[in-house]
């Protein structure tokens, strides 16, 4: 093993280890050494590797099975996830369906919906007053039966209370522009901040995601020019999806 100069042994372990992953000497679904070997391997202590191993573990690049020993993680091919193209023209159905079976892909999903009062960050998104009634919606998107994203949308009833299409889905129209278009509110523009987090527990187990991954966090809102009409918290994993933004650039003069 090199030697760097005030640099842990444990982190030139990881290092090394996550190089040969990197450079394909060690591939998806190969066993590592045992600890013993590796310890005999890299001339150090147990509780070294083990700190190493915890690094590439907590990184995603390996998993640790009970009983077996430790194997290097299949990283699953990227799909891109297109804002411009979700919506290069105007929806007629879930976004989030196209986007899957653009793919060759089968997309289903599951979901639940409830009356609620909107929270003040809520409110805030939605421009209403704290505690005005909403519809919440929880989603689980499918493709090919593998889980690929959740979804909580939000939309004031003082738009769609009462109307054909107050529940968001169940119904003749599904998807936020078409629902919205059929009562006479066009969607003029979407907005998504995006930020990288650590899932929660619930996220990992929902969207089956190994030790170490990231997610990407996505805030998407609604608009009728100025005025929003549904936001949404979506989470993806970091592994699946690329998120990719076409922004058009007005013409030279």
């Amino acid at each position: 093993m090199a030697s760097y100069q005030g640099r842990p042994a444990y982190l030139q372990v990881a290092d090394d280890i996550r190089q040969q992953i990197m450079d394909g000497a060690l591939q998806a679904g190969d066993k590592l050494p045992s600890e013993a070997e590796l310890m005999e391997d890299y001339g150090v202590s147990r509780i070294v590797i083990r700190n190493a191993m915890e690094v590439v573990q907590n990184e995603g690049l390996v998993l640790k099975q009970q009983g077996r020993g430790t194997f290097v993680r299949e990283q699953r091919p990227l799909r891109r996830r297109v804002l411009g193209d979700l919506y290069s023209k105007r929806p007629t159905s879930s976004p989030m369906k196209r986007a899957a079976e653009s793919e060759g892909r089968r997309s289903e999903w599951e979901y639940q919906s409830r009356r609620t009062t909107a929270t003040k960050a809520i409110a805030d998104r939605l421009a209403i007053e704290a505690g005005a009634p909403v519809t919440r919606t929880t989603y689980r998107f499918f493709a090919d039966d593998e889980p690929i994203m959740l979804s909580t949308s939000y939309e004031p009833l003082e738009i769609t209370e009462g109307t054909p299409v107050e529940q968001p889905e169940g119904g003749a129209i599904t998807g936020v522009v078409p629902r919205m278009d059929s009562l006479g509110l066009h969607i003029t523009h979407v907005t998504e901040d995006v930020n990288a987090r650590a899932p929660r527990p619930y996220e990992s187990e929902a969207l089956q995601i190994g030790p170490g991954v990231p997610v990407m966090a996505i805030t998407r809102t609604y608009y009728v020019n100025d005025r929003p009409v549904e936001t949404a918290d979506i989470i993806v994993a970091a592994d699946r999806y690329t998120l990719t933004y076409n922004v058009p650039v007005p013409p030279a003069d």
